[in-house]
């Protein structure tokens, strides 16, 4: 059949579908534009990009589904004549070239920033990493000081031997992941050479901020890094400058921070070798002489402000490593079956303070414990541990679980939640929306709240997170669910959750995680609350 067959509309249709296919793949900036021109042109109707429309819709109105969610929204007058099959297949084949062209796009992003990124680490390359300068440098606000940062790390050539290539890779690996964890999101970090490392800051305070992000990631470096059954701690050298205008040479910049470092690590006298530690020693002396402490932040409730309970964070400080990480201390104890008894020493120190704030108080207070999804089996003695820590005390205990492990949920864990349910001890989901969150798992068991992730409660300036997280409310209130919002840091935040009617919440707006001596302070002049029962 040919176009004149079709009549003139059909051939008006004909002639766009061969404009836009000739167009074909359509530039990524131009793909919403060229969609909405050429449907409008083809349909003779006023063409939008939205969500889904609401309730039904009459013959002249017309919704096609993209790629990411939204539609293709056609309408005419009212009165107007409806839309025929063949306008509506005209749509759906600009909409399907309009995902082909998205998809072209990412492909195309893909193979660039592999093209310009380590394939090591993931980080940018040696190659592209003075032009992200130099753009970070151009697009800087006006009196904004930037903090470029060379590092190094010591003696890699002996861990290299010592390890083999596919471990010190991994190590390489793990220190790039971590300087991505200690910066702003803003910042640009490169691999720029074997065991060499750059950084941009953006928004740096002066020489001072300088020294305190070299500190920053002088701590994240030295964090023990897991290699099989041991733990590598490795030293660095880290030189940088401050740039306080965009007419500085990027290139110049870079060489002045490599030079800081050089200079750095002339005037250390003796460059550490690579340290090993064996896991269950490290473990077994903190839990001995007292390297294990407690962090707790409180809970309130979002109407008055009032305190109902606590989280308590582990916190561990080793007499040569410092400050041991969290997540390190946690993985350790669980490869070396320690888990349960760091568990019931940060349960200790947690029951006794906050039973002496709920004393003080005249209310009960809740605690709330994390643990480790592995933690909950029969037979295991944690349970009675913890329930005996509690007892004859106004400390109502919740063991929180985080999302991404409940997937693994199983009959046997139902009797190691009954146990903990007739001593007393509630189970929550933690972090819910983190992205690993499975709807099954929350009619696994009646969770005493969920909380939801600071991703999701963060996301405040972008509609569709704030749909998202409206979405997540209203779900967990109709399954009769407790939403408790974490990472609540501003007033703007707090309003938000209120209007949605979330009860509780936690954040560094309330209080920041603080040690169990300044908690109790802080409690004298707070108002608690007991807690609502749930």
């Amino acid at each position: 059949m040919t176009a004149d067959a079709l009549g003139p509309a059909g051939a008006d249709l004909i002639d766009v579908l061969l404009e836009a296919a000739t167009a074909m793949p359509w530039p990524e900036e131009e793909i919403d534009r060229r969609l909405v021109q050429w449907a409008a042109d083809a349909v003779g109707a006023t063409v939008t990009l939205g969500p889904a429309p609401a309730g039904t819709h009459g013959p002249a109105e017309l919704a096609v589904p993209l790629h990411d969610e939204r539609f293709l929204l056609a309408r005419r007058e009212t009165g107007s004549a409806g839309f025929g099959d063949l306008e509506h297949r005209l749509l759906l084949a600009l909409a399907a070239m309009a995902a082909t062209s998205a998809r072209h796009a990412q492909r195309e992003a893909r193979l660039r920033r592999r093209a310009l990124t380590d394939d090591l680490t993931g980080l940018w390359s040696h190659g592209i990493f003075p032009d992200l300068l130099a753009t970070a440098s151009r697009r800087r606000d006006d009196g904004e000081q930037l903090g470029v940062l060379f590092l190094d790390l010591d003696r890699f050539k002996q861990i290299n031997e010592e390890l083999g290539h596919l471990d010190a890779d991994a190590v390489l690996r793990e220190v790039g992941r971590r300087l991505l964890a200690a910066l702003p999101p803003d910042s640009v970090v490169g691999r720029v050479g074997g065991d060499e490392f750059a950084c941009v800051v953006r928004r740096l305070a002066g020489q001072d901020g300088l020294t305190e992000t070299r500190t920053l990631l002088r701590r994240a470096v030295n964090q023990p890094i897991p290699v099989g059954d041991r733990l590598l701690s490795v030293d660095v050298s880290i030189g940088g400058v401050v740039s306080v205008s965009p007419d500085e040479d990027p290139d110049a910049l870079l060489r002045a921070a490599e030079e800081a470092m050089r200079t750095a690590k002339r005037g250390r006298e003796d460059v550490a070798p690579p340290r090993w530690y064996d896991e269950k020693t490290l473990v077994r002396d903190l839990l001995d002489q007292g390297g294990v402490g407690i962090a707790l932040q409180p809970m309130v409730l979002l109407g008055s402000g009032r305190v109902v309970g606590y989280e308590a964070l582990v916190r561990a400080d080793h007499g040569h490593l410092g400050a041991v990480s969290p997540l390190l201390l946690v993985g350790s104890a669980s490869r070396t079956q320690m888990l349960d008894e760091l568990t019931e020493v940060v349960a200790a120190q947690a029951v006794e303070t906050v039973a002496a704030i709920a004393r003080d108080s005249q209310t009960p207070q809740w605690l709330c414990l994390n643990v480790e999804f592995e933690q909950l089996v029969p037979g295991s003695g944690l349970v009675p541990a913890l329930a005996a820590a509690v007892a004859g005390t106004d400390v109502r205990l919740v063991l929180e679980i985080s999302e991404r492990e409940i997937g693994r949920w199983t009959g046997a864990h139902d009797a190691v939640a009954r146990d903990l349910d007739q001593a007393g001890i509630g189970l929550a989901v933690d972090d819910f929306g983190g992205g690993h969150a499975t709807f099954a798992l929350l009619h696994s068991w009646p969770w005493r709240w969920v909380k939801i992730d600071q991703a999701l409660v963060s996301a405040r300036d972008d509609d569709s997170s704030r749909v998202l997280l409206g979405h997540v409310v209203t779900m967990l209130r109709d399954l009769g669910l407790t939403a408790v919002a974490e990472g609540v840091e501003s007033t703007d935040q707090q309003d938000l959750l209120r209007s949605l009617g979330v009860p509780l919440a936690q954040g560094t707006l309330f209080a920041a995680p603080a040690t169990a001596a300044l908690v109790r302070d802080a409690a004298a002049t707070q108002l608690h609350a007991a807690p609502p029962d749930l």
